[in-house]
């Protein structure tokens, strides 16, 4: 029978883990018949299990939902009902096919259907695709692949990846089932050499050697990702350089860029500002950093200990991208009022006795008294001071962190602990870093401030112009040099948002940089 004549319909699964021996089950099946039209059923779980709290973010399937789950021998039923006699394809059918035996074995019977395997033919079509997972391989093929979370989307990603697999086929003049089952047994899998991009490879060797943005675009006009470069022929093409221990991310999303749109600048400044600016009017779904997604900028009260969104005369204090950088501090405020220690005072449970013993060393050691500590704003001022003494102000290295943070990033990267037994030594060292991690976020905040209107002139120690380059920011916005005035000051951040927290972060953060390397930088704060 014709590869295009064949019965079939496009399967997928989702489970609570990744084998079944190991305790995992099927959370939810999705079939699309020949003709595109998608079921999908939750799957009631045995004894009512819960779906790891892992499971859930992956999956975007929660416990709430399962509400309305299925037994699996009546979704199972429904079909075997529906495609009786049809081939069954799935793309990567290794991880499903444990799954549907074991599910059968609890049924007494073995899983009805004949699989095709897509992942399996595109390896021997495409062995140096540099991926062949669902996303890349659908994205590859111009399907557009924004959210292949659930299993009704990975179905219609199924047929769309068969369509074309079968197109490649008959190109070879692989033209039944019988030919290709006899193909499939004589053609080995052929071993990677160097890969193969579906982006015209003198477009990235033309590109100039110069300062700018970049856009990788997919083959239905998607921006995948926007960076920026201080030369643009460099940056992209590293990309595509080196075969080893490659970042499995962004190889699915190469093998989905077939163009490129660049915007050539003056600097690596303007292009860092520029950059900002394009990922949040486009959102690209592969940059992770500088996205707005539910970020705001929050502001707090004199005393610290309330937030609102909006810079206003009761809640002046910020901006900051998110309040959490102060919550251990404000949480240790809260223990020294009410006399009272809690396991909560830092982002992981840690044993109140243990954080109490902790506090009175760093109290003695540092001969503090301990009731300056009933103000958080004692304690910004003390990590200040600190700052000052080991000259941390203008560690950009931390300006970097603060501006392309996420809010996990922020909470886990520095401050999470490893999995030992904590003493009270590790205890005073903890509330230290955090006093000064506050002080030295609340320095910033000032900076950010004070640049929302200014001149700058910069001259980076490797530039070879005789003139130095000019910013003018009004309001927190870049603006034309000419007639700057006409773009209204705004007073402080009222009406501001995270766009303009993040413009103001990467330009504190690219003067430093200048200054770093021996540049020369001028502020004129107006």
């Amino acid at each position: 029978m014709k590869l295009t004549e064949l019965p079939l319909f496009f399967f997928d699964l989702q489970t609570t883990g990744a084998k079944p021996e190991s305790g995992a089950a099927i959370l939810e099946v999705a079939w699309t018949s020949a003709d595109g039209s998608t079921e999908a059923s939750l799957i009631k779980l045995p004894n009512d299990e819960k779906i790891p709290y892992r499971i859930q973010m992956i999956t975007g399937i929660f416990n709430d939902d399962m509400e309305g789950a299925i037994p699996a021998d009546a979704v199972f039923s429904a079909l075997e009902e529906k495609f009786a006699n049809h081939h069954c394809v799935i793309h990567f059918a290794q991880f499903e096919k444990p799954f549907l035996t074991h599910q059968y074995a609890q049924f007494g019977k073995e899983f009805p259907f004949e699989i095709i395997c897509t992942h399996e033919i595109a390896k021997r079509l495409f062995p140096n695709l540099p991926t062949r997972g669902i996303k890349g391989l659908a994205g590859y093929f111009g399907y557009p692949t924004q959210d292949l979370k659930r299993a009704a989307q990975q179905t219609a990603a199924t047929q769309a990846i068969w369509t074309s697999l079968v197109a490649e086929l008959l190109k070879i003049d692989i033209e039944t089932w019988e030919q290709l089952q006899e193909w499939l047994k004589v053609t080995p899998k052929v071993k990677k050499t160097k890969y193969e991009y579906p982006l015209n490879k003198d477009k990235r060797l033309t590109l100039p050697d110069q300062p700018g943005v970049y856009r990788m675009i997919s083959k239905w006009d998607e921006i995948l990702y926007v960076g920026k470069a201080t030369s643009l022929k460099d940056r992209v093409n590293s990309y595509f350089r080196g075969q080893k221990n490659r970042d499995s991310r962004k190889l699915e999303m190469l093998t989905q860029v077939y163009d490129l749109r660049v915007t050539v600048c003056g600097s690596p400044l303007e292009a860092a500002l520029l950059e900002t600016d394009e990922i949040k009017k486009w959102d690209p779904r592969y940059n992770i950093s500088l996205k707005a997604g539910h970020r705001n900028v929050v502001f707090f009260n004199r005393e610290m200990t309330e937030i609102d969104f909006e810079q206003n005369e009761e809640f002046n204090i910020g901006p900051f991208s998110s309040s959490l950088v102060f919550d251990s501090i404000r949480n240790l405020r809260e223990c020294l009022v009410n006399g009272k220690f809690h396991d909560n005072v830092f982002y992981e449970p840690i044993d109140a006795a243990l954080v109490e013993e902790g506090f009175k060393l760093f109290c003695e050691r540092n001969s503090f008294d301990p009731e300056i500590f009933k103000s958080v704003r004692s304690m910004l001022a003390l990590g200040l001071w600190w700052n000052r003494q080991y000259d941390l102000l203008d560690d950009e290295e931390e300006h970097e962190n603060e501006a392309t943070e996420t809010t996990d990033q922020e909470l886990s990267a520095d401050e999470v602990d490893e999995l030992i037994e904590l003493t009270a030594v590790d205890i005073a060292d903890k509330i230290e870093r955090h006093i000064m991690r506050a002080g030295r976020t609340y320095a910033r905040a000032k900076a950010l401030t004070k640049i929302l209107n200014a001149d700058i002139s910069y001259m980076p120690a490797t530039s070879e112009q005789e003139i130095p380059y000019q910013v003018k920011v009004r309001g927190g916005y870049i603006v034309p040099e000419a007639k700057p005035d006409r773009i209204p000051k705004i007073s402080l951040w009222n009406g501001l948002n995270i766009d303009t927290y993040d413009r103001m972060s990467v330009l504190l953060m690219e003067l430093g940089k200048i200054r770093t390397q021996e540049g020369e930088v001028e502020i004129h704060y107006r």
